[in-house]
């Protein structure tokens, strides 16, 4: 199920920097996607909790219908062979869902949408 959390105070607190620079219209996705491939997964996998180590991050894409405008998704693996997606609102807020929950119902969560 979607869990839904106020989360990413690190990335949401930092500087503006380049990272806005990719002007998605979500800051939180474009401070994400300019760190380091290491750093995106141990920043998402703090966020998803359930004892998730990150080990790789994908950036699946942002939304940009007028209804789901500037949405991102992102899924994160887990050293354990976990993975989860992430959907990250343009007010940092998330939701998170087990890809296992997905992956049932014929998605899946390390592919571009």
């Amino acid at each position: 199920m979607w869990s839904r959390v106020v989360l990413f105070t690190a990335l949401a607190a930092a500087g503006a920097g380049a990272a806005e620079a990719a002007g998605s219209g979500n800051p939180t996705h474009d401070r994400l996607i300019a760190l380091p491939p290491a750093e995106q997964a141990k920043t998402l996998a703090k966020n998803v909790g359930h004892g998730c180590v990150g080990t790789s991050a994908f950036a699946m894409g942002v939304v940009d219908t007028t209804k789901w405008k500037s949405l991102a998704y992102w899924s994160v693996q887990c050293k354990d062979g976990r993975s989860f997606a992430i959907q990250i609102a343009p007010n940092a807020q998330t939701s998170v869902v087990d890809c296992r929950v997905l992956q049932a119902n014929g998605k899946e969560c390390f592919k571009k949408f």
